[in-house]
């Protein structure tokens, strides 16, 4: 069937009363899921046996039908407009580009959702728990979320290191004995020093955890879980920053539930310990 809602805005072959109808679904579609066809008739100045003639017309049995489909279609085309204004580019104002990264950043976080299943979590627990030592390794912006990850891992109980430089990253990896777990951030999975660095942790009897926005890649094949995040989105869509705030996000859960094992008492005592003695 052709897509119903550009046959409405086409109106092609409508008749006055058609034309009245199409508009009137096209403009007020929010207050379709609730309208019967005795209100949408009146609405349209037009009766009962019009609207039903209308749906008709298209192929439906009648109103209620078209209205599913009517509907089903809208949100689609709602979805996708959307998606497509939240590009930039020079004619945004302000206004317009908090609204846009706002939408991004929502976009980014549920597609991730939608990519993530809480089995992931539950084996990357159990790796975590099992080492005595959990070492970062990212390149670039990604150490970034790695340091806050390390941070956040050492609050929950978790000894955690992070190596700015490559080369200490690599030496580090030649020094992990089998109770180390090496936890990746690559947003491709292919930048070939991390690749590198894994098998030799591999090599030496290390697990590993991968947070990536292509789980198919080099690492996502070494790594012992992997933690898919949303797609990379071009530039003008804010481009691989969107990365570090999905796998931000994949932290943040793990934190979370690293936190719901952690003595409250003990936590709270070091929250203190740390007001008192140290001032961000």
């Amino acid at each position: 069937m052709e897509n119903l809602i550009q046959t409405l805005k086409r109106k092609d072959g409508f008749s006055e009363t058609e034309t009245v109808i199409a508009d009137y679904l096209l403009k007020h579609f929010r207050q379709l899921p609730t309208m019967s066809t005795r209100q949408l008739a009146k609405e349209t100045f037009s009766s009962s046996a019009a609207i039903v003639r209308f749906c008709q017309k298209f192929g439906f049995s009648g109103y209620t039908e078209f209205r599913v489909q009517f509907l089903a279609e809208m949100v689609q085309a709602l979805e996708e407009s959307r998606a497509f204004d939240l590009t930039m580019d020079t004619r945004d104002t302000v206004q317009s580009l908090m609204e846009k990264v706002t939408g991004i950043e929502i976009e980014a976080i549920k597609d991730t959702r939608k990519l993530l299943d809480p089995a992931l979590f539950v084996r990357a627990f159990s790796l975590i728990n099992k080492a005595s030592l959990i070492d970062f390794y990212a390149m670039n912006d990604n150490l970034n979320v790695a340091n806050m990850a390390a941070a956040s891992f050492i609050m929950a109980n978790k000894c955690s290191t992070v190596q700015a430089a490559t080369l200490t990253q690599y030496l580090q990896a030649t020094a992990a004995g089998k109770d180390h777990l090496g936890f990746f951030i690559s947003r491709t999975g292919e930048n070939r020093i991390l690749a590198e660095i894994a098998r030799l942790l591999k090599g030496r009897g290390c697990s590993l955890l991968l947070i990536t926005g292509e789980p198919d890649s080099t690492l996502g094949n070494l790594a012992d879980v992997v933690f898919p995040v949303a797609t990379v989105k071009p530039m003008q869509e804010l481009g691989p920053r969107v990365f570090l705030l999905t796998a931000q996000y994949v932290i943040n859960i793990i934190f979370a539930v690293l936190m719901t094992r952690v003595d409250y008492q003990a936590s709270t005592k070091k929250d203190q310990w740390l007001s008192e003695h140290f001032h961000f």
